[in-house]
């Protein structure tokens, strides 16, 4: 574009517009970048290890990433699905829940995502797959997500009471306690 000035015409070049947020050039030049803090394994590690000791193995099973709903969600193109932490299972009835395990430090999305297993439509599709009376899906938040008030408070209202559990401390006497009654109301 030209602009007119007494001395003549001149060209000036116009700047790019800068965007507001991050491009991929900034998102890569980043020296953390999302997806790198893999410290929720620990919490994962600690609910399959305190399982396991908290449920006889004589009567429960203790998956360690079931694959049972790997392509429940399914179409003519193929099908997608989610892999939990872990599933529990009783040998002998062969009813099963499944857990999932979150931690999140004092702020992230963890408790967002959280919400996506307890959905109504969530509901109707294990429903149909496993006819239970029951939503088979429980889920476990540890760390911040347990103890501060902003998530205690909204986990009372958007989970259903016996599907989460708010893992304070890692505390395994509350562990022993939710898992038991859990197996007994929903798997024996």
């Amino acid at each position: 574009m030209g602009r007119h000035s007494r001395y003549g015409a001149s060209k000036v070049k116009k700047r790019p517009k800068r965007r507001r947020g991050m491009d991929s050039a900034r998102l890569s030049a980043r020296s953390r970048q999302p997806g790198h803090d893999r410290t929720f394994r620990r919490a994962e590690s600690k609910f399959i290890e305190a399982a396991r000791s908290i449920l006889p193995a004589s009567t429960y099973r203790v998956i360690d990433q079931p694959g049972d709903l790997r392509s429940i969600f399914a179409d003519t193109k193929g099908s997608l699905g989610i892999v939990p932490e872990a599933a529990i299972e009783n040998k002998e009835t062969g009813r099963k829940f499944f857990v999932e395990v979150k931690k999140q430090g004092p702020a992230g999305n963890a408790e967002e995502r959280a919400f996506k297993h307890h959905t109504v439509q969530f509901y109707k599709v294990l429903r149909k797959i496993y006819g239970y009376d029951f939503h088979p899906f429980v889920t476990v938040w540890c760390e911040n997500l347990a103890m501060d008030r902003r998530y205690v408070l909204k986990a009372g209202y958007l989970f259903e009471p016996d599907n989460y559990f708010l893992w304070r401390n890692y505390d395994r006497d509350l562990l022993r306690t939710y898992l038991l009654a859990r197996c007994r109301a929903w798997l024996d």
